[in-house]
């Protein structure tokens, strides 16, 4: 597995697909921060949304990084396809946790804040961000070209999605029930939590991490049993 991982890092970022969603995450985050001073939780919660677009532009460029016929050939050498997609996303979830460390350690190296930030709270945010992070990873493994192949409608599809999913709360407000936030992906929740966690019990802050979690684990679960049984070879 790490060969495979050590594989498709050098591959992708030899493929320079990486420099637009990483340099794009990484310039909103210093435009956020480029008048000071800031609210801490406020900024984690902004940052925290700009990581979960980010990640799902990242998930779309990694995994159309590769031609359909390297891609198969990688696939030959795992051994497996879902040995290859295990591989895939434990690499997308190395990107995620590192960008997330960098936005997080980032304002409090550099003096942002208009307080210290404090251990319980830089772990909040650390938590939201990668758990954010990963959504958007996750949600963007249905926009490949394997299951959406014009680029053109994948990332239109997909920003729609991102959109709704950070809006969600007001959507709430229009359709009742829970409905909302049990089918969109809980962006918006995370969010929430996040500014106004001063101000709530960690047992509410963590009920909304586990909401995202268990909707990442779902999106990913599904996908791995879906892309195990797709041929790919139609793409070709």
């Amino acid at each position: 597995m790490r060969a495979l991982m050590v594989y498709l890092l050098r591959s992708y970022t030899v493929s320079q697909r990486y420099f637009g969603p990483v340099a794009g995450t990484i310039i909103a985050v210093l435009i956020l921060y480029s008048y000071t001073p800031n609210p801490v939780m406020n900024s984690y919660a902004a940052t925290a949304i700009i990581l979960f677009a980010g990640s799902a532009w990242l998930g779309l460029s990694f995994l159309n990084h590769e031609h359909p016929i390297q891609r198969q050939v990688s696939i030959v050498q795992a051994r497996s396809k879902m040995r290859y997609n295990l591989g895939t996303l434990l690499t997308l979830g190395l990107f995620i946790l590192l960008l997330a460390l960098l936005i997080v350690i980032f304002p409090v190296v550099t003096g942002k804040f208009d307080e210290p930030a404090g251990l319980y709270r830089m772990t909040l945010a650390f938590a939201g961000h990668f758990l954010l992070g990963l959504l958007g990873t996750a949600v963007s493994l249905y926009f490949q070209a394997s299951w959406v192949p014009k680029t053109s409608y994948a990332a239109g599809l997909l920003l729609t999605v991102l959109i709704i999913s950070i809006g969600a709360n007001k959507m709430s407000a229009i359709i009742p029930g829970p409905y909302v936030h049990l089918l969109l992906p809980p962006a918006a929740p995370v969010m929430d939590v996040l500014m106004n966690a001063d101000n709530l019990s960690l047992m509410r802050v963590t009920g909304a991490f586990v909401h995202a979690l268990v909707y990442i684990v779902l999106l990913i679960g599904f996908y791995l049993y879906r892309s195990s049984r797709m041929d790919d070879r139609k793409s070709l």
